[in-house]
């Protein structure tokens, strides 16, 4: 096993013979999803498996493979065909040593993920944050194409994010930069389900949380429309149909998730004065009901000058994001020639 910080060498010696198709992962809390990406951004083939709970990694990454083959055979090649492959995931992480610290999504902690993924698809990998994928993928073929500051939230299990500062992505100096969603927007707030860091981005904005305030709201009110399904069985999907239908508790929950981004937004904009930020994942989806809030109280709180800048935009790639980002970064990294 290889020691925290030591640098990983791909044992892979076998020609690659297509440098512009690369092999992307985006590895989710509920699915990992795969694709062939090509050096312009084009998803040419897809496959998905489920990730489990909190699965072995070794045993996640041969479906991993298996998956791959999938996508590669729909194209007519093989893993050898394809020039490396770039895995995005949750963090904390070092893109460079390839070793994952920690990531309460998934139960691992301390694991060198690229020596694994190497073992298992015997080629070169390239790991990132999830969320720095996310990113990227917009700026190289999305929302923020044109703009060379912005930063990212993305919505979901939890919430993710991550930094562009002109034009290059804000790693840190130890390449754990951009965890946004665990900036504390209320000090009070309510805690959160993994990490001692109450009232923090994600403790408030994200799915979780949203199922979490529903399951509360249908508890203390029973005849709401929120109650209608058990606890169990909530989602914050249907807790956004709830709120489309006029359910006020529904609605008041979408409201707090869009005004504590607002804070968080409007934070952003004093600090880094970037030219776009970009809503993502899954919760981006309630549209209105979080952005309305959201750029009301980024108006209120943000700097004149930098308020007036920062544009609140809904990625455009949707899921794809994570491929395409995690596909780019590591062209790049490829063409760099990086082992």
């Amino acid at each position: 096993m290889l020691g925290n910080g030591e640098n990983i060498v791909s044992k892979s010696k076998r020609a690659r013979t297509n440098d512009n198709l690369i092999l992307s992962y985006d590895l989710g809390g509920t699915n990992v999803r795969c694709g062939v990406v090509d050096d312009k951004g084009n998803i040419l083939a897809r496959s998905k498996t489920p990730t489990g709970n909190k699965p072995d990694p070794k045993e996640l990454f041969a479906r991993m493979a298996s998956i791959a083959d999938e996508c590669c055979a729909k194209l007519g090649k093989k893993r050898k065909d394809l020039c490396a492959a770039g895995i995005g995931s949750p963090g904390p992480l070092n893109s460079q040593t390839g070793w994952l610290s920690e990531t309460p999504n998934l139960g691992w902690k301390d694991i060198p993920l690229t020596k694994i993924a190497r073992e298992a698809l015997d080629m070169k990998v390239y790991l990132e944050n999830d969320a720095n994928s996310a990113l990227w993928g917009e700026y190289w073929k999305g929302a923020g194409v044109g703009r060379k500051t912005m930063f990212i939230l993305t919505l979901g299990t939890g919430v993710g994010g991550s930094l562009i500062l002109d034009g290059k992505l804000w790693r840190g100096p130890d390449d754990t930069a951009g965890h946004l969603g665990h900036m504390t927007i209320h000090s009070e707030g309510k805690p959160h389900w993994g990490l001692d860091n109450p009232g923090n981005v994600e403790a408030l904005c994200s799915a979780t949380a949203c199922i979490r305030d529903a399951r509360e709201a249908a508890k203390a009110h029973p005849d709401s429309l929120l109650a209608k399904i058990p606890a169990e069985e909530m989602t914050a999907a249907y807790a956004s149909e709830c709120a489309d239908k006029g359910d006020p508790y529904a609605l008041e929950i979408f409201n707090r998730i869009g005004y504590y981004l607002g804070v968080a937004c409007a934070t952003l904009a004093n600090v880094f004065n970037p030219e776009i930020g970009i809503i993502g994942g899954g919760m981006a989806g309630a549209g209105d009901k979080i952005f309305v809030p959201l750029r009301k109280e980024l108006k209120r709180r943000a700097l004149i000058v930098p308020g007036r800048r920062l544009e609140i935009a809904e990625a455009k790639l949707g899921d794809d994001a994570g491929l395409v980002g995690a596909a780019g970064l590591a062209f790049e990294r490829f063409k760099a020639g990086e082992k």
